[in-house]
Formats: structure tokens, C-alpha cells, sequence
């Protein structure tokens, strides 16, 4: 598993309390004879359970049910006899540990960084969302079937569509993605929106997607006592309009018997 960070305000306080503890010794040991290191998890909490984070007997924080997962700290190793801490990761409701790090002095990078994802009772990685290029406009998906607990791999289909004409025009698809798993990062080069010109006639111009089964033009829902209508049943998409790099969740919100789609998290 390789991870990374976000930090809020009760990061900023952790830094701040850690930096107290550390300092016992008096700011000229802190200053000269410092072996700090630095804690960081983040990503996204996609269950219904509060996580406890709790770095060694210090005070835990906790993570919200379908939330962002944010936390930081440091802490200066000066004290020879604790020259190692235990970060957990744990469901508040079952008390049981879902991730476990042993952090020591003697360690030789200065940072522990921790990307990852909680659902379905277990840890998994969390992209790095790659950073933004110009004239690029990058997309990680996650599809979650929460509804119809579609298991088969899909494609995401995004297109542009010529309102007036009501014509569909794929710009990209997301090849094979199977439910609960993060793609790989697509791109394709901005385009406008609003009102353009179409075989000579005006025509307001949008972006949409679709999910389709994987190799295929058939929505996945095909079969099933779900509807699918291509101008309501539409994935969040972002702006295409300018370079971006960006992460979706999504996940099935029908109403009544029409597929529709719900953005779980956006980044």
C-alpha cells in the first residue's frame, strides 16, 4: 500500500501538541539534537463507520462516516526511552483494528504518508490524483453499484451532446472498470460549451456520460427493471472547459424505476 495526506485543523492542533511534548528537554535540544518525524494519513472514509485515529497513547481523533480521512502530526524522538510510537486505525463501533504502523527512531525516512480508502470493511489504496497539465484534462473514477450490486466490469462514456439535433458525440471512454475499483487516469484536451454550431445550425452543447457494460454501447442496467433514459441517466461529470485534474466517486441513486447517479466524493 502507498499513501499520502491532507491536514485540518485538527492536524495543525496535533502539530502543535506533539511540538509541546517534544520540547521537554528545553528549545535547545528540540533546536540541535531534534529526530522529528512526520505522521500523515488521508483519503476517504466510504462507510457507514467512524474511524478512530489514534497515534500511541496521545489523545485519537475521529472520522465521520463517509468522509475525508485527515491527519497529521509530528513527534521529536529526543527522549531515549521512547524511541518508538504505534499508529492504529480502528472501527469506533467494532473496536477492531483496520490498520496498524510501528514508527521508530531509527527509521531512516522522516515521514510516515498514508493514502488509502475504508469500504466494505476493508483498507485499500487511494490514487494520487496526478497533477494538473495544461491543455489536459485528467479523470480518476470509482463506480460503486450500491443498488443493483452490478458485479460485471463497465465502461464510463463521456460525450459531448448537440442539444437540438440530440446527437451524442464520445470524446473518451473509461475501458473495463470494474464496481468499487479506481480507474486509471484518462485525458482528453479541453473543449467549450454553451451555444456552437452543428451541421450549420446553433445548438446549445453539453457534457454528459454514460455506463455502458464494459466493450459495449448497452447501458449496464439493460435487463434489469431499471429504465434508462440517456438524458437523466448521466454520471457527475466535471467542467471540460479547462485543464483539470480531478477524482469522482459515484454511486447509483435511482428514482423510482429510472437509473440516476449520486456523487459520493469529488477531489
Amino acid at each position: 500500500m502507498t499513501p499520502k495526506i491532507i491536514l485540518t485543523a485538527t492536524a495543525i492542533s496535533f502539530f502543535l501538541f506533539f511540538s509541546l511534548l517534544s520540547c521537554n528537554k528545553g528549545g535547545d535540544d528540540l533546536l540541535y539534537h531534534s529526530n522529528i518525524h512526520l505522521i500523515n494519513l488521508s483519503g476517504y472514509n466510504n462507510s457507514n463507520e467512524e474511524l478512530i485515529l489514534q497515534l500511541d497513547t496521545f489523545p485519537p481523533t475521529v472520522t465521520p462516516a463517509f468522509s475525508k480521512i485527515a491527519f497529521g502530526a509530528k513527534y521529536n524522538f529526543n527522549d531515549p526511552n521512547k524511541q518508538h510510537l504505534k499508529f492504529i486505525m480502528k472501527s469506533k463501533v467494532t473496536d477492531k483494528i483496520l490498520l496498524e504502523r510501528e514508527i521508530k527512531a531509527t527509521d531512516t525516512a522522516a515521514e510516515t504518508n498514508l493514502n488509502l480508502i475504508y469500504m466494505n470493511g476493508k483498507v485499500g489504496d487511494f490514487p494520487v490524483i496526478p497533477a494538473p497539465v495544461e491543455g489536459k484534462v485528467q479523470l480518476i473514477y470509482m463506480f460503486q453499484s450500491n443498488m443493483l450490486n452490478y458485479r460485471e466490469p463497465v465502461d464510463i462514456v463521456f460525450k459531448k451532446y448537440y442539444f437540438i439535433p440530440k446527437v451524442f458525440e464520445e470524446v473518451i471512454r473509461i475501458k473495463n472498470l470494474k464496481p468499487n475499483e479506481f480507474s486509471q487516469p484518462i485525458s482528453f484536451a479541453p473543449f467549450p460549451l454553451g451555444v456552437q454550431e452543428y451541421n450549420g445550425q446553433k445548438t446549445p452543447v453539453l457534457f454528459r456520460a454514460h455506463i455502458y457494460k464494459a466493450g459495449t454501447d448497452i447501458p449496464y442496467t439493460a435487463g434489469t427493471s431499471f429504465q434508462f433514459d440517456p438524458l437523466i441517466s448521466v454520471a457527475p461529470v466535471p467542467s471540460p472547459t479547462k485543464a483539470a485534474s480531478k477524482l469522482f466517486i459515484i454511486n447509483e441513486a435511482p428514482v423510482n424505476n429510472m437509473i440516476q447517479f449520486n456523487k459520493v466524493l469529488e477531489l
